[in-house]
């Protein structure tokens, strides 16, 4: 997972514009929910518009916002649900949903049908498959109550929140990597800090085997472009003294050519940023003196 700001990507007219479809849908679902008795869910359909898809596409560079993976080539992608439109799986009763932020920008994030679906999956560290997926889960810190309710602060509700928005907080503060295995830890700090990184790998399913070993073989790329990195550091290293070398001018170019390389894997098209700059940056700190 990785850091993603919202504001660098205009949002969809269709949800913004005051008298469009995505501000029309959330007035019926306020009217629709304030009465007294809601017999079956309201559906929603503006967030599942083209044009939001199409936003969210580019705004996440076509990965998905919880484990980082492309997935548009051999499927289409979900419109996800940061906070559940239906129901809260959490909640004592677990109807409504957060209904009003059915057609709201900050709660939509485009994810792949892994992190948000309900699926059978084996994870590290597991024999046997579980059925597991975001859906319609929402886990708040001990003390704290879902609001469920339009009229009330969702605010409220913020200082209890365990999952990870990957466009309010930065992920890089909560997870490392092991570069051996592909796995996703919850870095050493607060008490809630980690709650939230391990309730984000859970919900998220970022332990699966597939992501996990997805992980580990973009590792190895970036550890084998390291190591040419620096074979071509010693090369120019040996030839330091002589500035009219021709091997020097050779190896100078060498070393350029391959740091682009190595930086290629820091774009953030690339799939499982993170972890490349987790690695990328410890070479870079003990090699070059500079921090990403």
């Amino acid at each position: 997972m990785i850091k993603v700001d919202r504001n660098v990507i205009q949002p969809p007219d269709i949800l913004t514009n005051p008298n469009g479809r995505g501000v029309k849908e959330t007035s019926r679902a306020i009217e629709y929910y304030s009465k007294a008795n809601v017999s079956k869910p309201m559906k929603f359909t503006v967030y599942s518009n083209s044009e939001v898809k199409d936003t969210l596409i580019k705004l996440f560079k076509e990965k998905c916002a919880y484990c980082e993976s492309k997935f548009l080539h051999v499927y289409s992608g979900d419109v996800e649900h940061f906070r559940p439109k239906g129901q809260i799986a959490e909640a004592p009763n677990p109807k409504p949903g957060y209904y009003w932020l059915a057609s709201n920008w900050d709660n939509l994030l485009l994810s792949c049908r892994n992190c948000n679906q309900k699926l059978k999956h084996l994870t590290v560290g597991k024999t046997e498959k579980e059925t597991m997926g975001k859906m319609d889960q929402f886990p708040l810190d001990d003390g704290g109550v879902h609001i469920q309710n339009h009229k009330k602060d969702i605010s409220e509700e913020e200082p209890f929140r365990l999952l990870i928005n990957p466009c309010r907080e930065n992920p890089e503060d909560f997870f490392k990597y092991d570069i051996e295995s592909g796995v996703i830890v919850p870095k050493p700090t607060t008490r809630k800090e980690k709650k939230m990184a391990e309730e984000s790998i859970r919900v998220y399913v970022l332990q699966r085997v597939p992501l996990v070993q997805a992980r580990e073989r973009k590792a190895i790329q970036i550890l084998a472009q390291i190591q040419r990195v620096k074979e071509a550091i010693k090369n120019v290293s040996d030839f330091a003294d002589n500035s009219s070398s021709i091997k020097k001018i050779y190896f100078d170019k060498i070393l350029k050519k391959e740091l682009k390389k190595l930086k290629q894997f820091l774009s953030p098209n690339e799939e499982y940023l993170g972890l490349a700059k987790q690695i990328i940056n410890k070479f870079l700190e003990a090699n070059f003196q500079i921090s990403l």
